[in-house]
């Protein structure tokens, strides 16, 4: 009998330890202890033995399965971030595997984490401290999940890091090309932005950031001093030098502050700052990109410029944004060249000026994405054929939205520093209430605010300037049937002088007969909408329509117009689906 209770009495023990261990295990075990995932159809074994779409897919969990045991301090945070990075990687948007972002609420948090890293399987790339950011690196997710499951989530926040990179050019690979009848600028693109005399003061003491593929030597900048900042190394972390080839930064630069009468710049007074971000293949990531807009908005920069584009909505990137504004910078950044109904990232981010290409006819360009970021306050720009610096010496002929991007750039600290003391953003409104309508009426998601239009700004105190033009013939096919107005087309007239105008006539054919309108008064700045029939049942047999417009003004009652190259505008409607029999 003593032999028996003896045995029980171990046994009661030995499950009394087994208990405890447990309890230590899930309850008091350190931090950085480990969870074993097995492979197979795990969803993180999945991620680690395979990069395959379909591997992905399958990974993807319902939303109460459990990757993270449950005995560590906040397995739930774990499971939800894992979801959401399965899902960034099935997504599209440029996801990097095996790596993320991680920011902290508190500065002892972020230090507290980053003092961890010593003693988890983890790898620190890169750390801000302005923002309280670790870009992290990982082998395998079992070991990022088992970090995320140890931390906080009151205190920390986790995101992707994604692909930036430049807009592919145009007609290259997926993006379309410029389109049918597209004119290109050459050297007259500052002529038709209303720059016609002598402008080598514009952008005196004005800083614009320029982020991108480095400023190399080039004539167009002799005797600027150009501050650089190089961000791209290889994964020793040892700098990489950059490619001779590598011009896309020095042709984005030129535009900006180009100083040589060969290629000038819209401000060639303008500091410049060259931020390296892109590596010579044209790639960095979001959180590269937000390092390099805290510096540059540290560094004084007044304007930023973004010549680049990511399909990934990074919160870091908008948290930089938000930076960079509270320090009175501006950032400009291009739309992209997709061809898309969607604007790349930072110019979707609420902040951010967008911005469209259009070639010398003033008419949007196929490849130029478009998007809410346009309608909320961009604007579109030269981007097609402009002559820009080169590496080596040479002159480029650069087409996309990377180029429209340094043109605002420009334009907005020529506009600050006529203007000693005004800030970017007020110099911006400025562009914005004298550009050129264009497309639909009002700010539209095409064309956002017009095209740019710098003259019209240092016009506008002028007196007796007189200049009607015809600012669009706007037409959608497939919104008209959806709006129930197939039969009705939008002619805007714009006087884009400094004087109101008095008995303006407009002719308009519409493929539906000649037709003549009588407009009273128009105000100085001011649009005028008129409806107009359109033969759509044509159109729609013949797959496209000849549209055109003219605005005369009585000279009886006004001095004459000055301009009379715009007063005309003739366009080609295309009707979608194949022309009938």
């Amino acid at each position: 009998m003593r032999q028996k209770s003896t045995i029980y009495t171990a046994a009661a023990v030995g499950a009394l330890l087994i208990m405890l261990g447990f309890v230590y295990l899930f309850y008091f075990a350190p931090r950085g202890e480990k969870i074993s995932v097995d492979g197979g159809t795990d969803a993180l074994g999945l991620l680690e033995n395979s990069e395959s779409l379909a591997d992905r897919k399958k990974a993807m969990l319902p939303s109460g399965d459990e990757v993270v045991d449950e005995g560590l301090p906040f397995p739930g945070f774990a499971n939800r971030v894992i979801r959401r990075m399965l899902a960034a990687l099935l997504s599209g948007s440029g996801a990097i595997g095996k790596e993320a972002v991680l920011t902290f609420s508190s500065e002892e948090a972020y230090r507290r984490f980053i003092a961890s890293l010593r003693e988890r399987d983890l790898r620190l790339l890169g750390s801000s401290d302005q923002l309280r950011a670790v870009r992290i690196g990982f082998d395998r997710y079992e070991d990022f999940a088992n970090a995320l499951a140890t931390l906080d989530p009151s205190e920390t926040a986790s995101d992707m890091n994604y692909i930036v990179s430049l807009p592919l050019p145009p007609e290259h690979r997926n993006s379309p090309g410029a389109g049918s009848g597209a004119v290109p600028f050459g050297r007259n693109a500052l002529e038709s932005l209303g720059i016609n005399g002598d402008n080598s003061s514009f952008g005196q003491g004005v800083v614009v950031a320029v982020l991108d593929s480095g400023i190399q030597d080039h004539v167009a900048f002799a005797g600027k001093v150009i501050r650089e900042f190089d961000y791209v190394r290889d994964a020793n972390g040892n700098p990489v030098p950059i490619d001779i080839d590598n011009g896309h930064g020095t042709a984005v630069a030129s535009i900006i502050a180009g100083s040589d009468s060969r290629l000038p710049g819209v401000a060639p007074a303008a500091e410049l700052i060259s931020y390296r971000i892109l590596d010579n293949e044209g790639y960095t990531n979001s959180f590269t990109l937000a390092e390099a807009i805290v510096s540059a908005a540290d560094a004084g920069a007044d304007i930023i410029n973004v010549s680049l584009g990511s399909s990934g909505d990074s919160a870091l990137v908008r948290q930089a944004v938000d930076y960079a504004g509270s320090q009175g910078a501006l950032i400009v950044a291009a739309t992209g060249n997709d061809g898309l109904p969607q604007v790349t990232y930072p110019a979707a981010i609420d902040g951010v000026i967008a911005v469209s290409a259009i070639d010398a006819r003033g008419e949007h360009l196929d490849f130029a994405n478009s998007g809410t970021g346009l309608e909320s306050g961009g604007m579109a720009a030269p981007g097609y054929g402009v002559v820009a610096a080169w590496p080596d010496g040479q002159a480029s002929d650069f087409s996309g939205t990377s180029a429209s991007t340094p043109y605002v750039s420009g334009a907005i600290a020529a506009v600050m520093s006529e203007n000693p003391g005004m800030s970017a953003p007020a110099a911006y409104q400025l562009l914005m209430d004298h550009s050129n309508e264009a497309g639909a009426p009002g700010n539209d998601p095409v064309y956002g605010s017009g095209n740019l239009n710098i003259g019209r700004v240092f016009e506008s105190g002028t007196p007796g300037i007189v200049d009607m033009a015809v600012a669009s013939y706007h037409y959608d096919p497939v919104l008209a049937v959806a709006n129930g107005s197939e039969n009705i087309a939008q002619v805007i007239v714009e006087n884009r002088g400094t004087e109101a105008v008095h008995n303006v006539s407009v002719d308009i054919d519409s493929g539906d007969g000649a037709r003549t309108y009588n407009v009273a008064f128009i105000p100085a700045g001011e649009s005028y909408l008129i409806p107009t029939p359109i033969n759509a049942a044509a159109g729609r047999s013949a797959g496209l329509l000849d549209v055109s417009a003219t605005v005369r003004i009585n000279e009886s009652l006004n001095e004459p117009d000055r301009d009379l190259g715009d007063n005309s505008l003739s366009t080609r409607i295309d009707f979608p689906g194949q022309a009938t029999p």
